[in-house]
Parts: C-alpha cells; structure tokens; sequence
C-alpha cells in the first residue's frame, strides 16, 4: 500500500464526515452566502480553528466555476489551501548518523509509550538503542514499555518505585554514554492534574539530561491524542512553552472525524509534526505528509 493510500484510507472518518458534508451543501451549484455558512459550519464541527476556517471560506468565496464541477473545484480549492499551511511543518530528512536522544512527553493516555515502541521499531536492529522507563509511578507503564522492548530487542533501563524521574533520566544518559549508543529513547510521566508540576519535573529531566550531553542531538517530541480534537491545543501550549518541543506526533488519527485540529495546531504552531498514527501496527505510524493529509480528508484522489 501506498503512503497516500494509507492516509485515504486510515482518515476515512475525518473525510467522510468533512466530503459528504461539503458535497450536499453545495447541491445547488452556487458559491453563495448560504453554502458559505454551510461551509463554515462543518469545517468548524471537524474541530478547525476560527482563523483557518476564515482563511479556507475565504479562499472559496473566490471560485470561479465556469463549466467545471463545483463540487470538484471546492473541494480542491480547500485541498490546497490547507497544504499550503500544512507543509511548513513537514521535517525535512535529515542526516541520522549522530546519537541522538528523544524525550517523549505527553498527557497518559495520549499514546506514548506505544508510539516510542512503533518509533524504536523503525529504526531497526542495524542501530544499538536504549530505553528508559521514567514513569516511575505508573508499574503499568514501565510493563508496557517492556513489552515493546523485548518485541524490538532493544536495550531497557528502569529505577526503582516512585524515584525521582531526573535520577533515573540521569542514569539512563550514563549508560547510554558509557556504552556508546546510537538512541536513548526517554519515556516520561503525563498526569495532568497540576500542570504546573509536571511541566517542572519534566523540565528539571530535560536539564539533567542536556548538561551530560552536550555534544549529542537531544529532541523532545509531544505526543498528542488525536481523538481529542481541539483540546490538543491545549496541551501544546502547557508543553511547547517551557519544554522548547522538537516536534509533535498526532497519535488515533483512524479513530477520529475530527482530524481537523492537526491543521489547527500547524497554523497556530511553528512546531514540526513528525508523524501521525494512523493504526496499531508499528508501520501505521506514518511520516506525515502535507499534500497526503489535505487531500485524504477532503477524499481526493492523490
């Protein structure tokens, strides 16, 4: 299967809901200010921002059909509209020969643990990985991440029950340069309850983690759950302010028809968006593509 074919497929909800939705309103042919607010009214329902469903109305109020579908044209109108704010997120390639650390921060439940298991799959065995449990007072988490760490074959580091999450970041970063690996994958702790001391534990693993390595690459990568929606916002800016996020992977893309957010998130943020989870497969985490996102949501060929 085809990357593009992947995200048609797997987005079937968001472009279900926003193609048929779209298409009936304009069963009249006409880009008039009836089907405008038709149009304003779905796009904010798959949980698009106010700003960029005025970017994307205004970009159809100047259709001009001539003998073309309307339908067609505005569909692919909103396609590109959207792809011109997706892609400055989209990662460039980029040179993978240097060590690297990735620090994965996240609300629980957002999808963190399994992601760094779909990650530390991709990258392979021909690359000498390490990963740390930091979670430490979740035995759940630590099991699961597990798991995956022996599916993968990789290398795992844990501490003891409810120590402190810097110390065991601490450790993890000694091994990892003691025994010169390629990866130090960190998972951390995501109660949101006081957000305040979380983002202060985290920042605080950051730091430890940062001051032993300056010489190696060290990403923080947010984690969102794309159920959520809009409130994922939110938490891009409870993390992004003081953790300087990498980039962000939009996790349970399949299970949602509010896909929407994403371009809500690219608009408002310069963040990078990494990948998407678009299934539970380890290769249904998918590098995200601009052009694959517009078009899938809107159900346009590629």
């Amino acid at each position: 299967m085809s990357l593009f074919s992947k995200f048609k497929n797997k987005l079937h909800k968001t472009s279900n809901y926003l193609s048929s939705n779209i298409l009936n309103s304009f069963q009249n042919k006409k880009v008039d200010n009836q089907t405008l607010g038709e149009l304003e009214s779905i796009l904010i329902s798959a949980d698009i921002s106010l700003d960029v469903v005025e970017k994307l109305i205004n970009s159809v109020r100047k259709v001009k059909t001539l003998d073309q579908d309307i339908n067609t044209v505005v569909l692919e109108t909103l396609a590109k509209e959207i792809e011109i704010i997706l892609q400055p997120r989209e990662i460039l390639e980029e040179n993978d020969h240097k060590q690297k650390i990735l620090i994965f921060v996240g609300v629980n439940g957002s999808g963190k643990t399994t992601t760094i298991g779909k990650i530390a799959n991709q990258i392979g065995n021909e690359k000498k990985v390490l990963i740390a449990g930091c979670d430490t007072f979740r035995a759940a988490a630590i099991d699961q991440l597990k798991d995956w760490v022996e599916n993968n074959k990789n290398d795992f580091f844990s501490g003891s029950a409810n120590q402190d999450p810097a110390s065991v970041a601490f450790q993890a970063t000694e091994k990892f340069n003691k025994e010169n690996y390629d990866y130090l994958i960190i998972d951390t702790a995501g109660r949101l309850s006081n957000n305040t001391n979380l983002v202060n534990q985290l920042v605080k693993l950051k730091n430890v983690v940062s001051k032993i390595n300056n010489d190696t690459i060290i990403e923080t990568i947010l984690v969102l759950d794309g159920t959520n929606g809009s409130n994922m916002i939110k938490q891009v800016e409870i993390f992004g302010k003081e953790l300087d996020v990498s980039s962000i992977i939009i996790t349970k893309l399949d299970g949602t028809a509010k896909g929407g957010a994403l371009i809500s998130i690219a608009n408002k943020y310069e963040i990078p968006i990494s990948y998407v989870g678009l299934g539970e497969k380890p290769e249904d985490l998918s590098v995200f593509s601009a052009k694959n996102f517009a078009r899938s949501i809107l159900n346009l060929e590629e």
